[in-house]
């Protein structure tokens, strides 16, 4: 493909790629690393449509907040937590199709938070699979005081670092790849949501 071509392409792909800043208050994003960081539900991370650990590939672990077992150990404050990121992922929709009138969502996934600590990545991959046919994907960055660990679109061609509270939407299909490079110093958390 022309070099001319190639970029108009990814010009234009790269439009879908949108960050919403502040839909989190600081202080929530601390309260949500505060409630879970030293919770025994964290496990590995899953990948590819088999949902297999593989470290090589992704480097990460995660809490699945949306779990009835997760939300029942400080039922009050977890499910507040929940109601608020609800909302935030509306707000986040919301604008999103604005601007995109043609993404129409059916339904959330509910809600994973994710720690990547120095070390952690998740290599190139998409999101959606033929079990699991994922549309939009929603990533809230719960932190910024790390290195490294920002998002990678188009083989590295596009890089992004939100700010803490911030959002991150992006079709979930193959046009899609995009990976988490490396955390080099301190901890990533984020919370990450698909919508069908």
């Amino acid at each position: 493909m022309p070099t001319s071509t190639k970029s108009v392409i990814e010009r234009d792909l790269d439009n879908y790629i949108v960050v919403y800043e502040n839909l989190l208050s600081p202080d929530f994003c601390d309260e949500v690393i505060h409630e879970f960081q030293d919770d025994n539900e964290w496990n590995s991370a899953l990948v590819g449509a088999q949902a297999s650990v593989d470290r090589n590939i992704r480097n990460a672990d995660v809490i699945s907040l949306s779990s009835r077992s997760v939300k029942q150990k400080n039922a009050k404050s977890r499910e507040k937590i929940e109601e608020t990121l609800h909302r935030a992922c509306a707000a986040a929709l919301r604008k999103y199709q604005a601007a995109f009138p043609f993404c129409r969502i059916v339904e959330g996934m509910g809600f994973e938070l994710l720690r990547y600590h120095a070390g952690g990545y998740y290599r190139l991959h998409t999101d959606s699979f033929n079990k699991v046919p994922r549309a939009l994907a929603c990533s809230f960055a719960l932190n910024d005081d790390f290195s490294g660990g920002e998002w990678g679109f188009f083989c590295g061609e596009k890089t992004v670092k939100p700010g803490k509270g911030s959002a991150v939407l992006f079709p979930s299909n193959f046009l899609f790849p995009h990976e988490i490079k490396e955390v080099t110093q301190g901890t990533r958390y984020s919370i990450v949501t698909w919508m069908i």
